[in-house]
């Protein structure tokens, strides 16, 4: 990914307020038919798609979509990454005195300045110049991104025993394409930096212990190294700490009923004297009368959570229908303030098996499609702490990047006509509300 500020600007000012809802009706659209296309949550289509759109309208004279071309371009969002075709087309948005596209072009020259002076530090050895420039190489700050070049230059730091370029070292390892992924080094390296005490790695460890990659499974060993990054800081381990406790529980219990059937001799069977009452006619009447929900229920409802439409059920900021026994629904644009930026995104989500008891499951994943967030990079700043992860609940301690975030799971079931509960990612449980009733309820 080539970007020379800290995160990329893909939507934001694309068109001015009378003209967005048009633009986006014919995008949406779109979008749709790609999205619901396949039930997989993929979207390498969609930047495709929308880069189409942008170049239409750049090549027409419109500044601000010479600007997202510029940053299409500099991000290898839709198109292959090019650093000259970005300023290209940053320098014709600049012509029509569009401020972002001269703030990027400003931007852009003082990081190509200060990787000039990085590189003539880390030559000379220092160990955290190395890795600022393992940094820049990676995400193209001040250069032309190349993740062989990020490698070595983590890799000197690395030798030099600086935790932060060990970890991203096993970032690349465990994340890396096919050419490079390799999880028993990404194991090897975040262990040298989790013993150092580093959070991020110890979270690392933790999952490579959970999931028996690269390392033999070991739920016990995992919950230790969860709980060392959750107590340096690392919010994201607590999730994880409930799921492998789970795990281990559970683990535990088959254990134990494997160590009953060995040494628990087989029971006789026994006659059965008791005799079975007869249905009680009150119980089966109530039975009879209990509502059998459908997905048009659930598509005649508008869902809120604490009084604000939710995206990943039919609301008022979602388009929703019913295709093959589920509903898809995709998201108008959303936005969330962070403490260091504004993050805009869709949500997409499925809606499946629906049982007549009125239970149903939901999976839902968020598109960025603009984050915002402090360009600069500050040393020291907190971004270091996630790597390439992505959270769809934004905290201090994430670095947001465009594109699909995690996906992530709901269990429902509808209380009465007008409430669900439900259960997100199997730790979660909260309710939701409909203002509207629906015809199974009344």
């Amino acid at each position: 990914m080539m970007t020379d500020t800290h995160h990329t600007h893909i939507w934001s000012g694309l068109y001015p307020e009378t003209s967005w809802k048009i633009v986006m009706q014919s995008t949406i659209l779109g979008l749709l038919i790609l999205f619901t296309s396949c039930a997989c949550l993929a979207g390498n289509d969609v930047w495709e798609t929308l880069f189409s759109e942008k170049l239409k309208e750049a090549n027409a004279g419109n500044s601000n979509a010479q600007y997202d071309v510029g940053a299409m371009y500099q991000n290898g969002r839709g198109v292959a990454a090019s650093r000259d075709k970005a300023v290209e087309w940053y320098k014709k948005a600049a012509a029509q005195n569009n401020q972002k596209a001269v703030s990027r072009l400003n931007l852009i020259q003082s990081n190509e300045e200060r990787f000039n002076k990085t590189l003539a530090r880390a030559a000379k050895g220092e160990v955290e110049s190395q890795y600022d420039l393992g940094n820049m190489y990676s995400e193209g700050i001040g250069v032309d991104a190349d993740i062989t070049k990020a490698t070595a230059w983590y890799d000197k730091a690395a030798s030099q025993e600086f935790e932060k370029a060990q970890y991203k070292l096993g970032l690349i390892y465990y994340e890396g394409s096919s050419a490079n992924k390799d999880r028993s080094l990404a194991f090897q390296q975040f262990r040298k930096a989790a013993e150092k005490g580093y959070p991020p790695a110890q979270f690392y460890l933790g999952k490579m212990y959970a999931s028996g990659q690269g390392v033999k499974r070991d739920y016990e060993t995992a919950l230790e190294w969860f709980s060392k990054a959750a107590d340096g800081g690392f919010n994201e381990a607590r999730r994880e700490m409930i799921d492998v406790a789970e795990l281990l529980e559970d683990s535990s219990a088959e254990k134990n009923t494997e160590l009953v059937k060995t040494v628990t001799p087989e029971a006789k069977p026994v006659a059965a004297t008791r005799q079975i009452p007869a249905a009680n006619p009150t119980v089966a009447a109530q039975q009879e009368k209990s509502p059998e929900y459908t997905y048009e229920d659930l598509m005649l409802a508008s869902w809120n959570r604490d009084n604000e439409p939710v995206a990943y059920l039919p609301s008022a900021i979602n388009n929703c229908k019913v295709e093959n026994d589920k509903v898809v629904c995709f998201s108008d644009d959303q936005s969330r303030n962070t403490v260091t930026g504004t993050i805009k995104y869709k949500t997409k989500a499925i809606v499946s098996n629906l049982a007549q008891d009125g239970s149903f499951e939901v999976v839902y994943r968020n598109l960025v499609i603009d984050a915002d967030q402090n360009s600069a990079r500050k040393k020291g700043s907190s971004e270091e702490l996630i790597g390439s992860t992505t959270k769809g609940s934004v905290g201090t301690n994430y670095e947001v990047k465009t594109g699909w975030g995690k996906e992530h799971s709901l269990q429902c079931t509808f209380k009465d006509a007008s409430t669900l509960s439900c259960l997100k990612n199997k730790t979660h449980a909260f309710l939701l509300e409909s203002p509207q009733a629906l015809a199974a309820g009344k």
